[in-house]
């Protein structure tokens, strides 16, 4: 679930009913930050919409700056993106092949979301100091109706604007299709949200707060039946999901791609399973684990600090070029605390004090949350304290995205050589039909 980018990284840089939160910009390129012939600068990796296409980019230009600053990271970029405002001009220095290039362009507004079969309704709530962007589509009735709160996985990427293949808005269009509502928040600092602190520098308690956020603002639609709301996450979002479930009164849980174990031990096991695919002989992969295990321990389980792990010469080619490591409290892209909480957290107590209907989902493809046993482990836990609640599907040849991809070996071939939009358009649409007809199930037996 970690070590490879989610699919949910185009980096859609994000008008609300009531004006309170203003439409932000919207960049609609990937990017990679990198080091080139002595350069180092943004790398555009695909051009998809918004600021990007005005702006003329081409894949594989080099941003080397902003108006006149530079930057040291993607997330650094992103952050002076944002300071402008829709219709102002922005200007970039681009390294395109060996020519510099100075490209200017007006920056273009996120557009809003539309819904054949829902009104889609941007508001927000109220998150620390300030506030988060929350996109509701309402299906066209006027009867009270079932409600879905969806989580995505651990990336800092805006849920807002999904293009119609992207697997996240399949989910969402099939519970839409079906008569739900349907509410996604915004992470902290990402979309059109106002004075909340950044994504990255967010610890997994703030997130879990984020998304009970989402849920009080759920429930507080007059159109839904609240009694009748079921949450869905996904990876990370599947810790996420029974964490809430745990103090909060939901219908159901449906969860796709996690983990149960200790991250840990998650850690170690997917180095195993990852380096596999990557073409390591048996030997290697075994010497692979064994040179993270002791680095892996040290910062898990025994706390000890980054910074001081660092100072091991080796130990720090490792945290930079396997975990992400900026020197600064990051790893993985996110803030490294994040990461120790979820080693932490009680997720077994969760799933055993979640007294709601629950469907545990699988891809059998899946490289990322590889462990059938750990989904099992959720619905034994599950069934051994609340009988019954619990329920596993497998999908076959689906990876962690939900896209019927086939071996795992080929899930892994395709991801790792960008092949993005073939994982796209292979999406196993059982899965969100399937989950749906069991939400439907569990709702019609309340």
């Amino acid at each position: 679930m970690i070590r490879l980018i989610s699919l949910c990284l185009l980096l859609l840089i994000g008008y609300n009913t009531n004006a309170q939160l203003k439409r932000k910009v919207q960049f609609g390129a990937r990017l990679e930050y990198t080091s080139e012939n002595g350069s180092s600068g943004c790398k555009v990796l695909q051009v998809e919409r918004g600021t990007s296409l005005a702006l003329k980019l081409q894949e594989k230009d080099l941003i080397l700056k902003i108006g006149n600053d530079d930057f040291t990271s993607a997330d650094e970029f992103i952050l002076k993106f944002l300071a402008y405002t829709p219709d102002q001009e922005i200007q970039l220095t681009v390294l395109r092949g060996k020519k510099k290039l100075i490209l200017k362009a007006k920056a273009v507004a996120r557009p809003q979301e539309t819904d054949d079969n829902a009104k889609v309704i941007y508001d927000e709530a109220n998150y620390k100091e300030g506030q988060l962007r929350v996109i509701i589509n309402k299906p066209f009735k006027e009867s009270k109706m079932p409600a879905m709160l969806f989580i995505p996985g651990y990336t800092c990427s805006s849920i807002d604007d999904l293009p119609n293949y992207h697997p996240y808005k399949r989910i969402i269009d099939s519970y839409v299709d079906a008569g739900y509502v349907t509410l996604r928040i915004e992470k902290s600092g990402l979309g059109d949200s106002k004075n909340t602190p950044p994504c990255e520098s967010c610890d997994l308690l703030d997130e879990i707060e984020n998304f009970e956020a989402g849920l009080k603002k759920l429930k507080s639609l007059s159109y839904i039946d609240s009694n009748q709301i079921i949450i869905v996450g996904h990876s990370m979002g599947g810790i996420v999901a029974p964490a809430i479930s745990a103090k909060h009164q939901v219908a159901g849980v449906v969860v796709y791609g996690t983990t149960a174990k200790s991250w840990f031990e998650y850690q170690i096991e997917m180095y195993r399973v990852q380096n596999a695919l990557a073409g390591m002989n048996p030997i290697e992969v075994e010497a692979s684990v064994l040179e993270q295990y002791d680095l892996n321990y040290r910062f898990f389980v025994k706390k000890e600090k980054l910074t001081d792990l660092a100072k091991d010469a080796k130990a720090d080619s490792v945290l930079r070029n396997v975990w992400g490591y900026d020197g600064n409290g990051k790893i993985y892209s996110r803030n490294a605390e994040y990461w120790r909480q979820i080693q932490d957290y009680p997720h077994l107590e969760n799933w055993k004090n979640t007294k709601a209907k629950v469907l545990v989902q699988f891809g059998e493809s899946d490289f990322q949350a590889f462990s059938k046993a750990d989904h099992q482990l959720i619905v034994n836990t599950v069934n051994h304290f609340n009988p019954g609640n619990a329920t596993l599907i497998s999908y076959p040849s689906t990876d962690h995205y939900f896209a019927q991809s086939g071996t795992m070996q080929q899930a892994y071939d395709k991801f790792t050589n960008g092949q993005y939009q073939v994982l796209f358009d292979e999406y196993n649409f059982e899965v969100g039909n399937s989950a749906v007809k069991w939400s439907n199930e569990i709702l019609k037996a309340k």
